[in-house]
């Protein structure tokens, strides 16, 4: 065993010997290394439809003179790198649909296949990329304006009438009611067949391709319910709701309540329909959970009920109380306004069928009321716009050309903003998606939006729109923005990105 020990040291010993006297046979050269400049990789590059991008990148090479190959694509991790050049300057015009794509730059040392690469990010967009859709009355006819958001300057650019600039083919509609831009499936699907940019007017209800603005038969309402519907069909009101990562969608019509639960393309046959029973004359307002507990009224009745599931088809009345101290829904009122806020809690505002009382209950649908108060608001009886304000909780509401703050704690209203004879026409806190929290939507959901004309101007350029803070404590309004040129604002609606 001592001999087999000693053997292996010598051998051992042999092999470090042989390795000393190799030391300093070996020839090194450098490897050349690269970086890139010219490149924005922070900021990125914002491009239109249509237009160039020209990017000439600058190599940092730490040996000059270096043979090297080229490739500028979009990279995407599921479809694979669609290569756009094999030029060493990117000179391309740009055809992609709108959104944002990665851009992947990679030189390869063709001396010894050694790859270096680069990304950064290129927004490609339209004049109507993003921004608020408002819709305004003209001579009794409805048109479509938009304040076009620039997000590389973080500047709005008013546009009138949007549909003519964009050559759009929707006939000329009537009265307006209503705009929305929103998902119309899921908070993870931005494609042309999901998003949905609708118009509700007197003439019908019809939405516009969102990147064209372009207009067919078959993007009238009806042709998303379930059915045989009447080509005259025409809705009241449609609610989105973009709380939830899955959208639900409401249309109203004829005092029936149509359904569009989460991830389905169709909407129902109404669903304001008791077990049994006829279908019940619905009011214009719903409110929902994410999977359940869709809230409406009954005008004749005058009462609550609810679908307890959105993959039900008849509705339950609404919860009761059953232990001192819990609230009850309102009944025995007709119902005047109910919308819900980014904090999941819903507001209903009822007024005495005889008499000028109001009351605002409080409440998440499907659960008892949390707050159920008769409101002393100045002239509330009178209101025809309603706000409810997340943070602060704060009412606001407008009578003529005023406009009121209600405290629901201090139980007490203070006018905010007085337009003298110039009727405010639209009240409202703006609705963002849940999924998308950009700082700037985060900070807009908090502002208060309002439309006012004035009687006295040119009919389609006397009315604006103004946005504001609001401070606690009840301390006046901040106005944040002003845009004048509108006619008789109606509804307001942002597309998202």
């Amino acid at each position: 065993m001592k001999k087999l020990l000693i053997c292996i040291i010598a051998g051992t010993l042999v092999s470090l010997a042989s390795c000393y006297k190799d030391k300093g046979n070996y020839s090194y050269r450098d490897i050349n290394e690269v970086s890139f400049a010219n490149i924005d990789t922070t900021a990125g590059y914002a491009v239109y439809i249509g237009d160039s991008l020209k990017i000439s990148p600058k190599l940092n090479e730490s040996l000059p003179g270096t043979d090297y190959t080229y490739e500028w694509s979009f990279f995407d991790n599921i479809k694979g790198d669609r290569i756009l050049s094999k030029e060493k300057d990117l000179r391309i015009r740009i055809n992609e649909i709108p959104g944002t794509y990665k851009l992947q730059y990679r030189v390869v040392d063709k001396s010894n296949g050694r790859l270096f690469h680069v990304r950064t990010n290129v927004l490609v967009r339209t004049a109507v990329y993003e921004g608020y859709l408002v819709l305004n009355e003209v001579n009794g006819k409805s048109r479509l304006d938009m304040l076009s958001y620039d997000a590389t300057t973080a500047s709005f650019n008013q546009i009138t009438d949007v549909l003519h600039l964009m050559g759009s083919n929707l006939p000329e509609q009537g009265k307006p009611i209503k705009v929305v831009a929103s998902r119309v499936t899921s908070a993870f699907n931005w494609s042309d067949s999901t998003y949905g940019i609708y118009m509700v007017t007197e003439s019908g209800t019809n939405r516009v391709h969102p990147e064209t603005f372009e207009w067919r038969p078959t993007y009238n309402i009806r042709y998303e319910i379930a059915g045989d519907i009447a080509p005259d069909f025409k809705a009241g009101n449609l609610i989105s709701d973009p709380a939830f990562y899955y959208i639900c969608m409401y249309l109203y019509s004829d005092y029936n309540i149509y359904s569009r639960g989460a991830g389905v393309e169709m909407y129902s046959l109404p669903v304001n329909k008791l077990e049994g029973q006829p279908t019940f004359r619905a009011a214009p307002y719903t409110v929902s959970t994410a999977s359940q507990y869709l809230m409406m009224y009954d005008i004749d009745a005058r009462k609550f009920n609810m679908l307890p599931s959105l993959s039900s088809f008849t509705a339950v009345p609404a919860p009761v109380a059953t232990k001192p101290g819990e609230l009850d829904y309102p009944s025995g009122r007709d119902l005047v306004w109910m919308d819900k806020t980014p904090s999941s809690y819903a507001y209903a505002i009822t007024k005495d069928v005889a008499g000028n009382n109001c009351y605002i209950t409080k409440f998440i649908p499907g659960s008892l009321p949390v707050y159920s108060k008769r409101i002393n608001g100045t002239d509330i009886h009178l209101a025809t716009n309603f706000a409810m304000g997340a943070t602060p909780e704060y009412l606001f509401y407008s009578v003529g050309g005023k406009v009121y703050e209600y405290d629901l704690y201090t139980e007490t209203s203070k006018l905010m903003i007085d337009k003298g004879s110039s009727p405010v026409t639209y009240l409202a806190f703006q609705q963002f998606s849940a999924n998308r929290n950009p700082a700037t939507y985060g900070q807009w959901l908090r502002w208060l939006t309002i439309g006012y004309s004035d009687p006295a101007g040119t009919e389609g350029t006397n009315g604006t729109l103004e946005q504001y803070s609001v401070p606690d404590a009840n301390e006046a309004l901040v106005l944040q923005k002003k845009w004048t040129g509108f006619g008789k604002i109606k509804s307001v609606s942002y597309r998202e990105r």
